[in-house]
């Protein structure tokens, strides 16, 4: 047999034998360990798979109870919603294939692998035990021989005789092929048999390190190819969540929306002259009542004073802007302490502060709305206003055409502009106002 030259092969003395029979014992400890962790860790990947795959598929149930109920065209975000519960499935498919790795390729055959090898470090063992007590027992015999042979040659030495001669002769003879026996055994044992027990446990280690980390390869190689898989499909769904534009949805669902035949317009109430209600007409009075425009009037019939009036919107309108000015300010604080809230993760405080800013941000919008009352109500009072000769210039005008005319007449329009639907009857000139006077319906040949 080939000479050992191992790394155990200096380390065969007796007083280091149990220090390798316990690393032994470490090893296959080790393995038994190893195993029972990769069961169940596949039982664990196993139970989480079956989750992931209740969870699919009742939020596949609710997602369908959605898509019933969202517009019927291609809206991105609903896709990669979709798209993410089709990796989790696969994910779960996934988890059960790593699972089935871990147990029948990982854990089984780590013990089955160790077994033989185990009961062949126990055999080693108790192998040098008894090729110890073998070597022991002949070196008691040779102690023996050496004790039977001193006593035969000091017998010889103070009776010498034939028959001392004899004994003396044949003990030494018994004592030297003892002696040659027992370092024949001596050179056998050191020389091949405890480096062929070394080189055997050396093997068993080397085998016991491969079994292990060869199974541990394994596992790692099938995680980690489902990881890079599953970080491909999540790379992919992340740039699908990235190319989601909340524009082109918008634009997808408003399509689907019936268009109004006419343009929305801003609504605007007109002036309505309380003369054309009720069908009543200006000469079932005895005295003729003004017909008024869109604009103000300030005459002394009129408990409406123009300068305290005026004077009265402008504060209104200066307080207004002072506190929209005031909300305004509140509202990007509050924004500047809601996005902290959120970039440090405090959604509570996020939450709390959403209820004070919607509620100043509706301040805002009604005092803006109501400034542009106030506004409107200032423009009035620069617009032309009617004085009370004005009016009494009207009633006169109105009576005559009336007595001209009869039930003809039309809505007398004041004011110095011409409206493009009437005809030119006559300008009265009063101060600095101008009364035009229009016929809106025709006038019957009589």
């Amino acid at each position: 047999m080939a000479s050992y030259n191992g790394v155990l092969k200096d380390y065969s003395h007796s007083s280091l034998n149990e220090a390798f029979k316990s690393q032994n014992n470490v090893n296959f400890k080790l393995i038994k360990t190893v195993s029972d962790f990769n069961e169940t860790l596949s039982r664990l990947y196993e139970e989480h798979a079956t989750a992931l795959q209740v969870a699919v598929s009742n939020y596949r149930k609710k997602n369908a109870e959605l898509r019933k109920e969202r517009p019927a065209c291609h809206l991105a975000i609903f896709q990669a919603w979709e798209t993410f519960l089709q990796e989790v499935e696969t994910d779960s498919q996934a988890c059960n294939d790593v699972a089935s790795v871990l147990s029948r390729q990982v854990s089984r055959p780590m013990l089955d692998k160790s077994f033989h090898r185990k009961v062949q470090s126990r055999k080693i063992f108790t192998h040098r035990e008894s090729f110890e007590t073998i070597i022991a027992k002949t070196e008691e015999k040779l102690s023996k021989c050496r004790v039977d042979y001193k006593q035969c040659h000091l017998a010889h030495r103070q009776n010498p005789s034939q028959h001392s001669l004899t004994e003396y002769i044949d003990a030494h003879n018994a004592y030297v092929q003892q002696l040659h026996a027992t370092n024949g055994m001596l050179e056998a044992y050191h020389t091949d048999t405890l480096p062929q027990q070394m080189q055997e446990l050396e093997e068993i280690h080397n085998d016991l390190v491969a079994i292990v980390s060869d199974s541990l390869m394994q596992g790692a190689e099938v995680i980690a190819g489902k990881a890079n898989d599953q970080a491909k499909r999540y790379n992919s769904l992340t740039n699908q969540c990235a190319a989601v534009s909340p524009q082109q949805d918008l634009v997808n669902f408003v399509r689907l929306l019936a268009q109004p035949s006419q343009a929305q317009k801003i609504p605007r109430r007109l002036f309505a002259s309380p003369q054309a209600e009720g069908g009543e007409e200006a000469g079932d009075h005895n005295e003729m009542t003004p017909c008024l425009r869109n604009e103000l009037v300030f005459d002394r019939h009129s408990t409406l004073s123009q300068r305290s009036a005026l004077e009265s919107l402008k504060r209104e309108a200066i307080e207004l802007e002072l506190q929209i000015r005031q909300l305004q300010d509140s509202i990007e604080a509050l924004n500047r302490t809601q996005t902290r809230g959120i970039e440090g993760q405090l959604y509570n405080k996020v939450n709390e502060l959403q209820e004070d800013l919607s509620m100043k941000k509706f301040d805002l919008r009604a005092k803006q709305i109501h400034l542009a009352a106030i506004k409107a109500q200032l423009l009035t009072h620069s617009a032309p206003t009617i004085s009370s000769k004005d009016l009494k210039i009207v009633n006169e005008i109105s009576a005559f055409w009336k007595y001209r005319l009869g039930s003809n007449i039309g809505v007398l329009m004041l004011g110095p502009s011409i409206s493009p639907s009437g005809s030119l009857v006559t300008n009265i000139e009063s101060g600095d106002s101008v009364v035009v006077i229009l016929v809106l319906t025709s006038i019957s040949d009589k």
